[in-house]
């Protein structure tokens, strides 16, 4: 009987030159270690002078929860529904002041904010990188702007809006966080409540001017009108105002409750210092190793260029 071999002969099969090895890697990296030695702590350097040239800001937080009366709950929603559809007809609203949503988007109005932040004092404290305390002047200029460099009143706005202002609501809880963010932090905190007793003020006065012209105008159709019906309906739809009125001439907290007013932040937010010399660093030496294989590629081409010649 043959000898069967107890394995198959065994053919080396000739090294791919194209695949590179953990270590093939560590060799490229380790044998070129000057790009990623010299820019990692390179950009680590320029992270920490730009970290500390960075403004340091503040962030303020008020808490508010919706006013449950102003919402126009209890009685005020009975009469709503029993007299909507002759109020709806009348142009009136026999419930609060509106919504959170509302109460939200009148905050964050140009027609509310522009009264707050218009003076030159409030645009100092937005545009802290444009003024010039010692000549007293704004360095900054646009097109928009007039002679005096000083920022327009959309400008302010745009700004406000979009990198001081922050207004968040928990739709599970109803809770609404206003934040302010500045240089300084005591402004921050300041502004911060100021804006949410702005905010009740506003509402409440509106309020009060709508029920003054609601009951001007049912008092008129009832002396207008003659069917009995009709003026139950209407004195109804007075109560209903009056009561409105009332709630918004007594409550200063109209439209919300402040349950956590802001206080001066001692820690700021921004700019994270660490991080972006850590970031820095990470770019540098990433950039460093990306050379360090170009530079192989490169070398392995002339090489192999050569042998070809």
């Amino acid at each position: 009987m043959p000898d069967t071999p107890s394995q198959y002969p065994q053919y080396p099969y000739p090294p791919e030159e194209d695949e590179l090895s953990l270590i093939d890697l560590w060799n490229i990296v380790w044998k070129r270690k000057w790009p990623w030695l010299t820019f990692g702590p390179l950009f680590a350097i320029i992270g920490i002078f730009y970290a500390l040239n960075q403004p340091e800001i503040y962030k303020a937080e008020t808490t508010l929860v919706p006013n449950s009366e102003e919402q126009g709950g209890g009685g005020l929603a009975a009469l709503a529904g029993q007299f909507g559809g002759l109020a709806s007809m009348a142009g009136i609203n026999v419930g609060g002041g509106g919504s959170t949503e509302t109460a939200i988007a009148t905050l964050k109005s140009r027609q509310f904010l522009l009264p707050f932040i218009e003076t030159e004092e409030a645009q100092k404290a937005i545009f802290p990188d444009e003024w010039d305390e010692e000549t007293k002047s704004w360095t900054a200029s646009s097109e928009r702007r007039q002679s005096s460099n000083r920022p327009t009143k959309l400008e302010t706005y745009e700004r406000f809006t979009k990198e001081c202002l922050s207004v968040s609501e928990d739709k599970k809880t109803g809770i609404v966080t206003l934040a302010v963010e500045l240089q300084d932090p005591e402004l921050a905190a300041s502004w911060a409540n100021l804006l949410a007793n702005r905010l009740n003020s506003h509402l409440r006065e509106q309020a009060k001017q709508e029920a003054r012209k609601n009951l001007e105008y049912l008092n008129k159709q009832i002396s207008e009108t003659r069917v009995l019906e009709i003026k139950e309906s209407l004195y109804g739809l007075i109560e209903s105002q009056t009561k409105n009125a009332m709630l918004a001439n007594a409550k200063e907290d109209y439209a919300f409750k402040v349950i956590d007013p802001a206080v001066v932040p001692e820690i700021r937010v921004r700019p994270k210092r660490a991080l972006i010399v850590i970031a820095a660093g990470m770019l540098g030496g990433f950039f460093g190793l990306f050379l360090c294989f170009v530079l192989h590629f490169v070398e392995t081409a002339k090489r192999q260029e050569a042998r070809s010649e």
